[in-house]
């Protein structure tokens, strides 16, 4: 029998454990934190001394009590979060489904012109050369190969563009005065770790067809095919 589809994310199982293991481990920090604050107060340097001083101050019980409804529900919210933040990825012969968080994205397959892995992320480039889609993906690279070759998505070890990268520089003059703006903005934002702000520069980059590669050494940058250069 034919599968119509191949789904790459975590299983029942897996996201079981995601969720459980926070939540006991939440519950056990809580049931010893009596425990684990005296053992603190006994270190040469306290730090948050007066928290730890008003923890042994109350009846151990009635803490350690509270402490495990707090570290479990704690545990619990935190392993629904790593799962919210997990990506999904649903492929059929005719397109895929990646979801991420509440956010579904459909990419049709005649749309993509090749697909691959660079630290984590799963890239996805259109006709054009230009980024569709860029996500971390927890499954393994074989794993991951394998189901696209199945489906008959036109997979690629590297960036089949890699050559093409130049290393960005304020007022770079290959590059539009909107996009060198934006990468201006986006290199201050990684400067000062705003990962989240970093994202979405990417992807305001990726609409005016700049496709960007993070180096320990700054951003290199390629265009795409007929990039909006006027945008």
């Amino acid at each position: 029998m034919i599968e119509r589809e191949t789904f790459l994310g975590h299983s029942k199982f897996e996201k079981a454990i995601i969720v459980l293991v926070p939540m006991i481990l939440g519950g056990l920090i809580g049931w010893f934190l009596p425990i684990i604050a005296n053992g603190i107060l006994k270190l040469p340097v306290v730090p948050m001394e007066k928290l730890i001083l008003l923890i042994t101050f109350f009846n151990s019980l009635w803490v350690s009590s509270l402490a495990t409804v707090i570290g479990t529900i704690a545990g619990l919210l935190l392993g629904f979060i790593i799962l919210n933040e997990s990506l999904e990825v649903t492929i059929s012969y005719n397109n895929l489904q990646l979801k991420f968080g509440e956010k579904v994205n459909v990419i049709e397959k005649q749309d993509i012109l090749a697909i691959y892995i660079e630290n984590k992320h799963l890239i996805i480039l259109g006709q054009k050369s230009n980024e569709l889609y860029r996500e971390v993906i927890e499954v393994k690279k074989d794993t991951v190969r394998e189901a696209f070759n199945k489906y008959q998505y036109p997979w690629n070890e590297t960036d089949p563009f890699s050559s093409q990268y130049q290393r960005w520089i304020l007022g770079h003059t290959d590059f539009s005065e909107k996009i060198n703006v934006l990468l201006y903005a986006r290199d201050r934002a990684l400067k000062e770790k705003k990962k989240a702000d970093a994202k979405y520069l990417r992807e305001d980059l990726a609409q005016l067809g700049a496709v960007i590669r993070d180096e320990r050494n700054g951003q290199y940058v390629r265009l795409a095919q007929n990039a909006n250069f006027d945008a």
